[in-house]
């Protein structure tokens, strides 16, 4: 099968093309980044092997995911590339261009956003930019899938000319255009080039940096000779920006969006009509339905052996049942934050945060990998490849299980539903919150610890745009999927684990009595750790510190386990329920994100500082947030 590699500058369409083209549904965002590793998929209509690979702005990378790229191109030579070029960038995606002409490997070049390039006033002859570069041009539309017949067209006939032993562009015959561009740099007395002063005292010429300018003038000089700009009226974006950059109201504007949201998502009343939220409807309809089917179930085996009902009405039901029950909830928050991200908000926030952040140590950019850490963690420690200093992606995966996952959301809703029904959005806005305050102090440390100098930020802004449904739907399509993945294989097995322990003795006989379980045995083992924090005390306390012991496997399991062991009704007061959430919040995040940190990390001395850290930091603070607590309930009580 004939390998086809996408390249191009992030942000591009490269992987919206991908999934236009395999029919895959890989993760496509309005900023750069998203992609930070090679994805495989097939092209069945033409038998081509695709591989969607990390953008990149050069072949000389400077990020682990810019070296997956390069290092595919370089070393694994793909039977052919395809360059996807932003349009309205063309000077940008012209200087790989011209790197990738040198490789001896058959090029073509797919224009994507051409409408947009021309909503910018930005008028590009294709036709002549191919003639001048001798390389086929097709202008495509990555999302609608538009022009695919004629981009099939351009890689066949590329391929058959490499197949004939033609290059599309000689590397000689590249030069003979670029090297005329190079003169002004190869004049060491001459002073100004394109308004720069070189040092006159400098001995030696750094080759590499004139080499990049003049492939950055050859890209300007074509550039001049097929683009006709336009005048045009201030655009959408740029009246937008005037808002939401605003260097005072740019930050305010962000909290009370996101504290819309989760209004939107967790109150019990929507702006005090007493009507519940979208996300508390949802939610409540689903345990409807969940409850419903257990009915039914019990229903239709009525001769049910006591133990096997037991087990299918608590353990499935009261576990697995009662994890599923949120996802509708889960899935409307992350309907929300999907919205700011494919509408070009988020980038916008990124910059605004760039200069506070980098007071941490991290870049502007690391905002992104840490957004994505709201949904999961995993591809969240994976996409803090695209920060360019390694000491700026060290501290970021370090405080980046602070930023809430969706898993650890169910517990949050269970309790605040219990305890907070009326205050519930902002309950949880405000753990969200108090996660971040904490991953910018434990920054704050470890810049000193680890930062040399400050974090580069260097990023492009999209144009703002209506997110595309098909975007929506499959964002939320594969967050549901692996939701109901993990329901159905993670939580299902903690579920069971967690029942057969709690009505298992350690002599192994069955047993009515869960106090006299294993699982009660392991409990009251932890509950010296966990009673200072309010949880793990009086009869039932142990419920409690085994449910955070199940959250080790996956943090849905923490819900899945209480609803196994009877729920939480008077399992906690007000300020326990407060200080168990804040612990579980901060503490060490699942198996998988531990494992996608040691990957990255590689070394067991950088693990065990992070676990340490990560539970240090849920210790100390659910100690004081519930010890500080109780003296204000008691000092108010008085009163």
């Amino acid at each position: 099968m004939k390998k086809l590699g996408l390249v191009g500058n992030p942000n591009c369409g490269k992987s919206a093309l991908f999934n236009t083209l395999t029919g895959s549904d890989a993760r496509v965002g309005n900023w750069p980044g998203v992609t930070v590793e090679r994805k495989e998929g097939i092209w069945k209509k033409e038998d081509f092997l695709c591989i969607d690979l990390p953008g990149v702005y050069a072949l000389s990378p400077y990020t682990p995911e810019e070296r997956v790229a390069v290092q595919f191109i370089l070393e694994e030579k793909p039977d052919i590339i395809l360059q996807v070029v932003d349009s309205t960038v063309l000077e940008r995606s012209l200087f790989l261009t011209t790197q990738l002409l040198e490789l001896d490997i058959p090029l073509v070049l797919a224009f994507n956003m051409m409408d947009k390039a021309r909503e910018q006033g930005i008028d590009i002859d294709i036709s002549k930019l191919s003639k001048l570069l001798e390389v086929p041009i097709v202008e495509i539309s990555a999302i609608t899938g538009a022009g695919q017949e004629d981009m099939a067209k351009c890689l066949n006939m590329a391929m058959e000319k490499g197949r004939k032993g033609e290059t599309v562009l000689q590397r000689d015959k590249l030069w003979q255009r670029i090297e005329p561009l190079l003169q002004p740099f190869l004049k060491r007395k001459q002073g100004l080039f394109l308004g720069m002063r070189w040092l006159e005292q400098q001995e030696e010429l750094d080759w590499e940096g004139e080499i990049a300018a003049g492939r950055y003038a050859f890209s300007v000089f074509y550039c001049q000779q097929v683009i006709t700009q336009r005048q045009k009226k201030r655009d959408f974006t740029e009246k937008l920006d005037k808002i939401f950059l605003h260097h005072f109201f740019g930050i305010p504007i962000f909290l009370l969006c996101m504290a819309f949201i989760f209004h939107v998502t967790f109150s019990l009343s929507f702006l005090g009509t007493g009507l519940p939220s979208l996300g508390v409807f949802l939610k409540d309809g689903a345990t409807y339905g969940i409850e419903a089917l257990r009915d039914v179930v019990a229903h239709f085996f009525p001769q049910m052996p006591y133990w096997g009902r037991a087990f299918l009405m608590e353990g499935i039901f009261g576990g697995v049942g009662k994890a599923v029950s949120f996802l509708p909830q889960i899935l409307c928050l992350f309907f929300w934050l999907t919205f700011l991200e494919d509408s070009g908000y988020m980038a916008r926030v990124a910059f605004l945060l760039n200069k506070p952040m980098g007071e941490l140590g991290v870049s502007g950019r690391a905002f992104l990998p840490l957004l994505t850490g709201f949904g999961c963690s995993v591809p969240a420690m994976l996409s803090v490849r695209t920060l360019e200093r390694e000491d700026s992606r060290r501290i970021t995966r370090l405080i980046l299980p602070f930023f809430s996952c969706g898993a650890k959301l169910p517990l949050y809703i269970l309790l605040v539903g219990l305890l907070f029904p009326k205050n519930g959005g902002l309950v949880i806005f405000s753990l969200y919150v108090g996660g971040i305050l904490i991953a910018f102090l434990w920054a704050i440390f470890l810049k000193k610890k680890y930062c040399k100098e400050e974090a580069p930020f260097i990023m492009e802004m999209p144009s703002y745009h209506l997110p595309r449904w098909n975007n929506l739907s499959r964002t939320l399509y594969r967050r549901g999927k692996e939701y109901l993945t993990k329901a159905a294989t993670v939580i299902l097995g903690a579920s069971i684990i967690i029942w057969l322990s709690a009505h298992v003795t350690p002599h192994l006989h069955m047993t009515l009595d869960s106090s006299t379980s294993i699982l009660a045995f392991l409990g009251k083992g932890l509950n010296p750790f966990f009673i200072p924090l309010g949880f793990g005390g009086g009869e039932d306390g142990w419920k409690a510190s085994a449910a955070i012991l199940s959250g080790v496997a996956a943090k849905e399991a923490v819900v899945s386990s209480l609803g196994v062991l009877g729920g939480v009704e008077g399992l906690f007061t007000p300020i326990s329920a407060i200080s168990f959430m804040v612990f579980h919040l901060l503490s060490i995040p699942c198996v998988a994100a531990v494992s996608a940190y040691w990957y990255e990390e590689k070394g067991w001395r950088k693990l065990v500082f992070a676990l340490l850290l990560w539970l240090s930091t849920a210790w100390i603070t659910s100690f004081f947030v519930y010890q500080i607590g109780s003296l204000v309930f008691a000092f108010f009580s008085r009163l």
